[in-house]
């Protein structure tokens, strides 16, 4: 059957317009922002990759349905007034506007964000169509670069003050400890000499642990397996647990994630937990330690025997000089938690379901973990 031209001019103005659909639909399923449009009816009729994973949603869920699942609950019914008032009058204040806003997820978790609304008359009904970019990370690489900039400062302060004070306190140390070997001092004179000698060493370990929290530090990262890492710090801490009349039990999962991870500063941290783990069971103390896959990342726990949290300290855990023990700097858990997260993971302190405390570690998987290294 032949075709006139005009008839083959129509088909190829619909192949070439298809084909610009097509492209325009693709252009928008790729973007990073969500876009969800609704029609009059406040039903849901498209929305693009991003939203499904911005809010949780397979499309299926929510397309055809009403948009009600993705506002929070408290904001609704106002959402839907809008809409109708927009239907009828064709006038809204936000159209053409930017709004930040907080959005609900899946699983009812409500997270910051900015949204576009516009407008658009399609088959004689209007279309609105929100474009929304999530604030939550922006949110927390905006925090990042304040504590950042914040440790600046005060590593330069921590640095000068540190340089003044390292030096008299170590004559006072070299002085103490030569007194010490001194013929002829009393019993009482030598006790006091003892306790100058300790708290010159228990200041200088305030001074290297205020660097250690306040100072950019330097990583060697590398992909890890860290079985190595938490075998290699049970078998440092061998000696030092059995001493005390301690004992470690560790336990691996299988198949475990790699990650980004510098070994010593990983290993710091565990011999601080540990260590802490003993001080808070006492004699006989029984610490676990436990390294499982988390998702597709790695959780790593260390659990003790002792008394467990006072749920009135677990607010200010990791707050630096803030301690319970007895000579303790309250440096040690601040340090730790800033070496987790410049890995790229979280840190914290909960009591256990069958006693004692438990400190657990959340680490990413090394792929995903670029955008998450240490700042500068």
């Amino acid at each position: 059957m032949q075709t006139t031209p005009g008839e083959d001019n129509c088909r190829e103005d619909l192949a070439q317009a298809a084909q610009e659909l097509e492209k325009f639909r693709s252009i928008v399923e790729s973007a990073e922002l969500g876009v969800v449009t609704i029609n009059e009816h406040h039903e849901v009729v498209y929305l693009n990759q991003a939203a499904e994973k911005m809010f949780g949603y397979d499309r299926v869920e929510i397309l055809g349905g009403d948009l009600s699942p993705l506002i929070p609950s408290e904001h609704r019914q106002r959402h839907r007034h809008y809409v109708e008032r927009y239907v009828r009058t064709r006038r809204g204040k936000l159209i053409g506007h930017t709004a930040e806003l907080e959005a609900e997820r899946k699983d009812g978790t409500r997270f910051p964000v900015s949204i576009s609304f516009s407008m658009a008359e399609v088959g004689g009904g209007p279309l609105m169509t929100a474009i929304f970019r999530d604030l939550s990370k922006e949110a927390g690489l905006e925090q990042k670069v304040k504590q950042s900039q914040r440790l600046a400062i005060l590593g330069e302060m921590v640095a000068t003050v540190s340089h003044e004070i390292r030096s008299p306190l170590t004559l006072i140390g070299g002085f103490a400890r030569q007194l010490e070997r001194e013929d002829g001092l009393s019993h009482k004179g030598r006790d006091k000499v003892a306790i100058i000698t300790k708290e010159v060493e228990r200041l200088e370990t305030i001074l290297n642990e205020l660097g250690d929290l306040s100072r950019p530090a330097k990583y060697n990262w590398r992909e890890s397996d860290l079985s190595q890492v938490v075998e290699h710090v049970a078998e440092l801490m061998e000696p030092q647990l059995s001493a005390a009349g301690a004992s470690l039990e560790l336990s691996k999962g299988d198949q475990l994630p790699r990650v980004m991870a510098d070994h010593d500063r990983l290993s710091q941290v565990l011999i601080n937990l540990i260590n802490n783990a003993v001080q808070a069971s006492g004699q006989g103390a029984e610490v676990r330690m436990s390294l499982s896959a988390n998702g597709d990342g790695v959780k790593l726990e260390v659990a003790d025997s002792g008394p467990g949290l006072d749920p009135a300290h677990l607010q200010d855990i990791f707050t630096p000089f803030f301690t319970t023990k007895s000579g303790g700097t309250g440096l040690g858990l601040p340090v730790a938690r800033r070496i987790i997260e410049e890995h790229g993971g979280s840190i914290e302190l909960l009591n256990g379901e069958n006693g004692g405390a438990v400190a657990r570690i959340l680490l990413p998987p090394a792929p995903g973990l670029q955008q998450e290294l240490p700042l500068g």
